[in-house]
Parts: C-alpha cells; structure tokens; sequence
C-alpha cells in the first residue's frame, strides 16, 4: 500500500506521537500489534503492513 506525503501526514496526525519515530525516508509506526513501517520510495510512501497482518491472520494454526 502506497500513499502520497500529504495522505500519510494526515494518518498519521490523527495517531498518538509517542507511537512515532520520524527518520528520513522511513516512518514507523508502533501499532498494538507489530509496528508499521512506512519507506519513501522517492515518490511515495509505502508499507508493507496490510500483506503482513493478512499473512499472519492467515497462517496456519501449529
């Protein structure tokens, strides 16, 4: 999932600030579960998160 700069500012401003670390060319975001990554790919910012938690919900039971 890929977002522009201003739409990820505007997440992100409705998230906590203590549950943000704002590096250049990386966010993250430190949600319930696992963090979130976001990485500026030189014309949007992108994560990898919704494939994780889908992986994850979906993995088999051991």
């Amino acid at each position: 999932m890929c977002l522009t700069t201003q739409a990820l500012y505007l997440f992100l401003s409705m998230m906590p600030a203590d549950r943000l670390e704002l590096t250049e060319g990386r966010v993250i975001l430190r949600a319930d579960t696992r963090p979130a990554h976001w990485v500026y790919n030189g014309e949007k910012w992108c994560t990898m998160a919704p494939q994780i938690d889908a992986n994850y919900r979906l993995k088999p039971a051991a």
